[in-house]
């Protein structure tokens, strides 16, 4: 008799040739995940959150799965007054993220590519969308040797949302005409880009050979010396053209009369005046504090008591942005020059980010006062130096180089205010219990694209459509290459042959084709209407992506059937009688 065969009879009954049921076979173990919160038993939750590595990986700057189980997740009373202020939370980091873009980022971009000569649609593909994308690419780096599971599927949201929504809400701001070479070409190569991408891992079957993994790779820095090639050709185009005027000027002048011309004086302004008559430092403390009053007295004011709340909460954290990131432009709000605060925000900004950055980033904890001594040593000087060059009745004129520190600044600001309210918005996922892939659809897609929606918004109304119109489609080719196609290219690069595998999940496939789709759409649509892109076209893009999270709700709830095959992810497979 076949001894392989003998070996899978049932030792108890041997006359049915049947496989023996192992344990994980019949009940699949569960995963050190941390949505596995909510099939724990409640005497095991806290510890769980507090401890695993799962957990503590989710978190940025607080714990929100420990505040919750170990504080919250006595009574139903208790949990929703706690889901409720996790809400707030998330609210309050909201606004943070429109503020701080809305009044610094935005303004410092838009003096930046004016300084610069940039037209729109560079100025869009380069210092917007790296301004943009520049939290999602350091996470990227940091995180690169992770084994995220979602990597695929929340890549593929977040640019389906950009692309497609986002783009769609600058249209309906601002309708606009776009240059129909600038279009196809942006548009086209997102498209490529996405669905050659898609067909590599469908082909290679999610095992990515170091061949295909350099030819994705390849794509973007293509794509970025295309850009260059037409800025450079754009810039010759303009210089023959303005010297061709110039010519026509001269030669239009020669046979014009001649006229007599008077020396003007140029006027005395009243900040010249009193340039010569107060102290450099006058009022400087007070000038100071007067930065610093941030409360909205119109809501504190207002009759309704939750005007009165939200206008006390507001003032922290103005307070702390005000404090540092240099505002570039005094006259569109109601925030004064300030001679100290300019002096400290030159120390304190470079200073915080660099020492932020070693120890909690590279964790190189022995380090951390080697490089505060750096930063204030070549800080401190530099305070110096600006104190002594300004005034306190006037912006100095070396004041428009801090539009760096600005963009500098306000990065930092938003990856923390992004990073904390991804973390909070997971938080407010698991204690609904919901799946990680729904909860990187929606929550983290939001979380993540907050701060490029407001942005682009803020530069629309300002009167760049285009940039910011061709900043969605930059930032999804810098969003494809830092958060999929180089994790992908070193984990290949450093796994053995075979083992290193990537899934599309339950939603990733999906998502990649409602974005293809989109994409098909928008480039139609523009062809169609003579690069005239209407409101109409708005209302397609989010019709679109309505559809795709109404197919992600029901899907999640299990009323269709995804077009992913990786069901292995889905929390149905988590059972903790067997651990």
């Amino acid at each position: 008799m076949n001894i392989g065969l003998f070996e899978y009879f049932n030792t108890t009954n041997q006359t049915s040739p049947h496989c023996e049921a192992h344990l994980n076979f019949a009940k699949p173990v569960a995963q050190h995940r941390c949505e596995r919160l909510t099939l724990l038993d409640k005497s095991r939750r806290c510890d769980y959150a507090r401890n695993s590595e799962a957990c503590l990986s989710r978190m940025f700057m607080l714990n929100y799965n420990s505040f919750f189980y170990c504080g919250c997740d006595d009574n139903h009373l208790f949990r929703f007054m706690c889901i409720v202020l996790l809400l707030i939370v998330s609210s309050l980091l909201f606004w943070v993220i429109y503020f701080t873009t809305k009044n610094f980022f935005v303004p410092a971009l838009t003096g930046i590519s004016k300084m610069l000569n940039m037209n729109e649609y560079i100025a869009g593909l380069t210092i917007l969308t790296l301004g943009n994308n520049a939290p999602d690419i350091f996470s990227g780096v940091v995180a690169i040797n992770s084994d995220s599971r979602h990597i695929y599927s929340d890549a593929m949201s977040v640019n389906l949302f950009v692309s497609v929504f986002t783009a769609s809400i600058i249209v309906w701001v601002t309708p606009f005409a776009i240059d129909g070479i600038f279009f196809l070409r942006d548009v086209g190569f997102v498209l490529l880009y996405v669905s050659y991408v898609d067909l590599t891992i469908k082909v290679c079957n999610g095992y990515i050979t170091i061949a295909w993994a350099v030819s994705m790779s390849l794509i973007c820095p293509i794509y970025i010396a295309v850009v260059t090639c037409d800025q450079y050709l754009q810039y010759r185009r303009d210089k023959e053209l303005r010297e061709k005027a110039k010519q026509v000027a001269e030669s239009q002048s020669i046979f014009s009369k001649p006229s007599l011309s008077f020396p003007t004086s140029t006027p005395v302004s009243l900040l010249d005046m009193r340039r010569r008559t107060h102290k450099p430092n006058r009022h400087l403390l007070r000038q100071f504090f007067r930065v610093f009053d941030t409360l909205d007295r119109k809501g504190f004011n207002s009759q309704w008591t939750i005007c009165k709340m939200w206008a006390l909460v507001k003032v922290p954290p103005l307070i702390l942005l005000r404090l540092y990131i240099p505002q570039m432009y005094f006259h569109d709000c109601g925030y004064t020059w300030s001679k100290l605060l300019c002096c400290i925000q030159i120390f304190l900004t470079p200073t915080t980010i660099i020492v932020l950055i070693v120890h909690i980033y590279l964790k190189l904890h022995k380090w951390t006062l080697p490089a505060f001594g750096i930063c204030c040593g070549i800080t401190i000087p530099l305070s110096g130096l600006a104190f002594l060059h300004s005034r306190t009745d006037t912006v100095p004129r070396w004041y428009k180089y801090m539009a760096i520190l600005n963009v500098i600044g306000s990065i930092f600001v938003l990856y923390v205010a992004t990073k904390e309210l991804v973390a909070v918005v997971e938080t407010v996922g698991i204690t609904l219990n919901r799946s990680h892939t729904f909860i990187g659809c929606t929550l983290y897609t939001w979380g993540c694209c907050l701060t490029d929606t407001m942005a682009n918004a803020g530069m629309a109304r300002k009167g760049f459509p285009r940039m910011a119109f061709s900043a969605c489609f930059g930032y999804i080719m810098f969003s494809t290459f830092g958060a999929v196609c180089m994790p992908v290219l070193y984990n290949v690069i450093i796994s053995p042959p075979g083992e290193f595998r990537i899934t599309e999940g339950t939603v990733g496939e999906s998502a990649s084709i409602m974005l293809i789709i989109g994409l098909v759409m928008i480039i139609f649509y523009g062809i169609t209407t003579n690069f005239m892109l209407r409101r109409s076209g708005a209302l397609l893009g989010i019709t679109i992506y309505g559809l795709f999270l109404i197919f992600v709700v029901s899907s999640e709830f299990e009323l269709t059937h995804a077009f992913g095959t990786d069901h292995s992810l889905d929390r149905s497979q988590f059972d903790e009688s067997y651990t």
